[in-house]
């Protein structure tokens, strides 16, 4: 679906537009089908008759601690007209009220955790799936292998699976390198036929949000220049070096 942001530059407002927003309705009317024009961005135009405006493009996804599917959350993201960046505020006060957008002072810092294994659900598979066949003892040293490698993985070389129920959840596929070098760490551990077990249980449950996906978790805060200015102050300086006068 098309989305376009548009700001007015005198008054620093702003709206969402989609295509749905110009798309004709329909009515009955004696018998008869009837096309009605549509416009909903005519309210902001005469709101800001005469003023400047422009197109803004998104920068980021907007990013919200709450679920997809909550109608009433509020929520940032950036955008940018080319050269100057904008962070936005997106809510709605209820669910029988428009989602409003406005333009508010300050910006995004957007903090990435390590990446994580899933680790209990990957047990409750295991018991599921072989049951027995693979001793407590073979399941520990494959949790370790999955710790050991995870942990040394950069959140941001990992090909993403799928989002989670929020903008702060995301599911990443282990990667072939990793997986090998997993089984390879279980080889003093397993023999033959578990080490196909545990190849065939990641391959099995390495998609979607399954259970041998990595899990990467994100969060965000709102930085108001008010605090970006005290932030900058505690910064610690370098020492400067300063001249003595000969004696």
């Amino acid at each position: 679906m098309m989305k376009t942001l548009i700001r007015c530059i005198d008054c620093n407002a702003v709206i969402n537009m989609a295509e749905q927003d110009f798309t004709p309705y329909y009515t009955w009317h004696e018998g008869e089908l009837e096309e009605h024009e549509a416009n909903d961005r005519e309210v902001f135009d005469q709101a800001h008759k005469g003023h400047r405006t422009e197109y803004l493009t998104s920068l980021t996804t907007p990013l919200s601690n709450k679920p997809y599917r909550e109608p009433v959350k509020t929520s940032y993201f950036e955008a940018t007209n080319g050269t100057k960046n904008f962070l936005i505020k997106r809510w709605r006060a209820s669910i029988n009220e428009p989602v409003t957008y406005e333009i508010i002072d300050g910006r995004l810092e957007v903090i990435q955790e390590p990446a994580r294994a899933q680790t209990e659900a990957i047990k409750k598979q295991l018991k599921a799936d072989y049951g027995s066949s693979i001793t407590d003892e073979k399941v520990e040293c494959f949790l370790t292998a999955i710790h050991k490698e995870i942990e040394k993985l950069d959140p941001a070389d990992l090909v993403l699976s799928v989002e989670g129920e929020t903008p702060l959840i995301a599911y990443h596929l282990l990667g072939n390198n990793c997986v090998e070098r997993i089984l390879i760490r279980c080889q003093d551990k397993c023999n033959h036929d578990e080490l196909r077990l545990l190849r065939e249980f990641i391959t099995e449950h390495n998609d979607y949000d399954d259970v041998m996906t990595v899990v990467v978790h994100t969060d965000f805060t709102v930085i108001y220049p008010a605090q970006a200015a005290l932030e900058e102050a505690a910064r610690p300086r370098p020492a400067q070096r300063l001249s003595m006068p000969n004696p």
